[in-house]
């Protein structure tokens, strides 16, 4: 797993598996997002999985679940809702963390001129 630094609360990075887990919890990870949806990939590890193995690391867990280039508002906002409210540094996750990198680029646009996204 290749992980990017956003900001100091925000980092970026493809697909987590069950692997992951306990090195994010290491190095302080205390949430962590998802951004794809379940069975884009055969191989790919179902979120309620990944969240219930987050969870007994003291990890929290968000699913966002967006297809390449089609976030709506309402996406925006759990994303939102999730960044504000869940403890930091947060993961954003998806194939290759664009779609997490995205959510996060339009939360802070909306943010910004304060303007809730899915109204």
């Amino acid at each position: 797993m290749n992980i990017k630094r956003i900001t100091d609360e925000f980092y970026i990075s493809g697909q987590v598996g069950f692997s992951d887990l306990p090195t994010l919890a290491e190095q302080g990870v205390k949430s962590i997002i998802c951004a794809r949806p379940d069975d884009e990939e055969g191989n790919q590890p179902r979120f309620a999985d990944i969240a219930r193995e987050a969870k007994a690391l003291g990890i929290e867990a968000l699913h966002v679940p967006i297809r390449p280039g089609q976030a709506c508002g309402a996406d925006v906002d759990k994303f939102a809702k999730g960044y504000f409210d869940m403890p930091k540094p947060i993961l954003g996750y998806c194939r290759s963390g664009m779609r997490a990198h995205s959510l996060w680029e339009l939360n802070q646009e909306a943010t910004a001129m304060h303007v809730p996204m899915g109204k």
